[in-house]
């Protein structure tokens, strides 16, 4: 393609994205995003894709976390069919495409979107001007594992989960290139996860040990990345290589304990369920290695709190004194009389990022998986180090375990308090559904009626959204679920 047709395509796709590159995007983070007809020519017109937050960075797992019963709905709020009402009664009858709505089509849209961005700085990085050869390297690298991020993404909401049963099944379009012209073929789960890993190993050696915001990929993410990727592929050597390999880089802990007792006034008061916290524990967190949005539609919850609501038995779950719910949800009733744990918790939480409690877990399941009681010993040791910036002192005991299955299981556990209605749990929980040791049901009570979404349901794989199969762009799609 020459330069002229290649400026014209450009131009094209980002005036077709124009309102969400524009002064829609509203925190320190944005720099210099590209607005109106500006053709990015230079490494920070480039970089300003990265940094601007309000457009790429959205990996939204909502129906997921509804789906596996981290989100309470009054019933009366989920009566008419809708994708959401589908997932919350995990209703196996219902053919989800002929009910989505808009916002349900967000995951997709957005993510494409997202990667029309960081094909174009792999793309054309190599040419950007007005920077070094070492920033030139690092920005294509930064693309590469952003690149990857959404991928990991797509694949895992809209095809089945990765093993040697399933790795030639069709999984999502793979695009590789910003131009309107490139094919986007439906690649098989084998082909996307070796592209996925091709683009962190290539990133590696060039990405910062410190990210110029947290939107930009660092060292860190990037073998954390390769930990998450070779996790879902059951490959737990090199997960634990590379989540090894993401602590050394950063392995720092948020106290949740400190910012209860900071609150503590307020988490404690039955009446009291306003939002105000001391500081900012997303944005200004340590264990950052990188933000990501996870939710596109602002005031979806319908309960009026970015904590969704969850409910009394999904609060169970969690560990007594387990600051995790104490700073985020409050035991109360609707205006109904149906008890239920609001969210007090308004910040826009950390779900589409990485931080490094999943690194914990990652290195803790693979030790355990490796058996021995060293091994086991280490790996409740990796969980407890956790535990003890999460649980109240009073309430704290060391975990142990003494077979790799009951380590397993008390990572998992701890794991899903910690990551829960974030994609994070939910593509653990579609793995080890492969394993009929570790795979399990999730049954929820609505109006005192047992709904049961099964560990061999369809459901775990979402539906393409009927305009992606009707406009494939220069490929077809092929939907990887009947239903």
């Amino acid at each position: 393609m020459n330069m002229k047709n290649r400026n014209i395509t450009i131009l094209s796709t980002l005036l077709f994205f124009a309102a969400t590159l524009s002064i829609t995007a509203c925190d320190r983070y944005l720099g210099d995003v590209p607005k109106g007809q500006k053709i990015p020519e230079t490494w920070e017109d480039y970089n300003a894709f990265i940094r601007n937050n309000f457009s790429y960075h959205y990996r939204d797992p909502d129906q997921l976390a509804i789906l596996v019963g981290d989100i309470f709905k009054v019933p009366a709020a989920v009566t008419s069919p809708s994708l959401t009402r589908t997932n919350y009664y995990a209703d196996e009858s219902v053919k989800r495409v002929d009910v989505m709505s808009g916002n349900d089509k967000n995951p997709y849209f957005n993510a494409y979107e997202g990667l029309f961005a960081w094909n174009l700085i792999v793309e054309d990085g190599p040419n950007v001007t007005e920077c070094t050869e070492a920033q030139r390297r690092q920005l294509i690298a930064q693309g590469r594992v952003l690149r990857a991020m959404h991928y990991f993404y797509l694949t895992n909401f809209y095809a089945d989960q990765y093993s040697e049963a399933t790795k030639d099944k069709l999984s999502v379009p793979l695009v590789t290139s910003a131009s309107v012209e490139a094919l986007s073929p439906q690649v098989t789960l084998e082909e996307i996860y070796k592209y996925m890993l091709n683009d962190l190993h290539q990133a590696i050696e060039d990405l910062p040990t410190r990210g110029e915001t947290i939107l930009h990929p660092s060292l860190a993410l990037g073998y954390g990345m390769l930990a998450r990727v070779y996790l879902s592929m059951g490959d737990y050597e090199q997960a634990l290589k590379n989540a090894s390999l993401a602590l050394e880089q950063n392995d720092q802990l948020f106290d949740w304990i400190k910012l209860y007792e900071n609150n503590k006034e307020r988490y404690d008061n039955p009446r009291d369920y306003t939002s105000g916290v001391v500081g900012n524990p997303e944005t200004d967190n340590v264990e950052n290695y990188i933000y990501g949005y996870g939710s596109s539609t602002t005031g979806w919850s319908g309960l009026k709190n970015v904590s969704y609501a969850i409910s009394p038995e999904r609060a169970a779950r969690f560990e007594p004194g387990d600051t995790r719910l104490l700073t985020h949800w409050k035991s109360r009733r609707s205006a109904s009389g149906i008890p239920y744990y609001a969210g007090i918790y308004a910040l826009e939480m950390n779900k589409g990022g990485m931080r490094s409690p999943e690194m914990y877990y990652i290195k803790a399941e693979c030790l355990a998986r490796k058996g021995g009681e060293a091994n086991i010993k280490e790996a409740m040791n990796l969980v407890n180090k956790v535990r003890k910036t999460r649980i109240l002192p009073e309430y704290y005991e060391d975990w142990t375990a003494t077979t790799t299955k009951e380590a397993v299981e008390k990572i998992i556990r701890d794991k899903e308090s910690e990551y829960i209605q974030t994609q994070v749990i939910f593509c653990d929980y579609r793995r080890l559904n492969n394993d009929p040791e570790y795979a399990r049901d999730f049954p929820r009570v609505i109006d005192g009626k047992t709904y049961t979404l099964t560990s061999r349901s369809h459901l775990w794989t979402m539906p393409f959204p009927l305009e992606a199969v009707s406009n494939p762009g220069n490929g077809k799609i092929v939907q990887n679920v009947d239903k």
